[in-house]
């Protein structure tokens, strides 16, 4: 007979937020998977899709802040490229003239700019745009500001058979809004990249010093399947039930998942605890440390 029990996996995404999921596994689950025979079905590939989406969201948790910008530019006339692989080819030159405009006129060193975007096109015959972070935490306020109307500038192409350039459309630089990122005001739940996934077509460019974020090892006895389920059905939205399991942490988000929708079993039981017991996924934020919380840690209640 498979075992079951309740797992949780952390997820650190830099020094100030952490994500976790808690959900069901079974012991079969650390056999190795066979070849791919045959194409996912539709709801598998739902749940890929959203699986992508939260690794994304946990990479740009840990590579911007509120001193980065969130771009969006559209295409104007006749730069309105005919394809997503034009599309790419014009963020990826746009990506390489950042960078190289960002370091002479700053001295900052390559490693030091952090740009994350996305090729993207809205339904299928939505006109082809781009989304995206750029951040250098190597600059001041006052550099940051020049930065931005740099950013802005820079979405363009040169004039063929000469040395000038012209905007290729409109391209806003806004400070990033961490609730945004987070889904807690005015993105959806999934937050800013959640919405970029909403887009038909999506394709994304970016520098090669992100950080990933670090996978921490899973905890296999913390949890009991009762304290899930109060979890998940009685305090789905007591923030304070589940700040007391993550002491110096505060919860930004909770969310949860109907069975097998945040993490599937390859083989389910019909009456396994994995194919009936919800799941939940957290986004937590450091919580800073006063004078009373360093005398002692929290009572974790269950």
């Amino acid at each position: 007979m498979a075992k079951s029990w309740i797992r949780e996996k952390k997820y650190q995404c830099g020094e100030e937020y952490m994500a976790v999921a808690v959900y069901a596994v079974t012991d079969q689950e650390h056999r190795h998977r066979g070849k791919k025979r045959r194409e996912s079905s539709r709801s598998q590939k739902e749940r890929n899709k959203h699986a992508s989406m939260r690794r994304y969201q946990r990479k740009v948790l840990a590579n911007f802040d509120r001193g980065g910008f969130f771009l969006t530019a559209t295409y104007e006339g006749g730069h309105v490229p005919e394809s997503m692989p034009e599309c790419r080819k014009d963020v990826e030159n746009y990506k390489r003239r950042v960078m190289l405009a960002t370091c002479k006129r700053f001295g900052v060193r390559a490693d030091q700019i952090r740009m994350m975007l996305w090729a993207v096109r809205k339904g299928e015959n939505g006109r082809l745009h781009m989304h995206g972070f750029a951040q250098c935490r190597a600059l001041n306020r006052d550099e940051r500001r020049e930065w931005r109307e740099m950013l802005e500038d820079l979405w363009r192409k040169r004039v063929p058979g000469t040395n000038e350039f012209e905007s290729m459309g409109t391209i806003n630089a806004d400070r990033i809004d961490m609730k945004k990122i987070l889904g807690v005001d005015g993105q959806g739940k999934n937050g800013t990249v959640g919405y970029i996934y909403g887009h038909k077509e999506r394709c994304c460019i970016e520098t090669r010093n992100l950080t990933l974020p670090e996978e921490l090892k899973a905890a296999d006895t913390k949890w009991s399947r009762r304290q899930l389920r109060k979890g998940c059905e009685e305090c789905a939205e007591n923030n304070y039930w589940w700040e007391q399991r993550f002491p110096g942490w505060e919860v930004v988000q909770v969310m949860i998942y109907d069975p097998q929708q945040l993490h599937e079993t390859e083989k389910p039981r019909p009456d396994g605890w994995e194919t009936t017991d919800p799941q939940a996924y957290l986004i937590l934020r450091r919580r800073e440390r006063t004078l009373s919380a360093q005398s002692g840690f929290a009572k974790v209640r269950t």
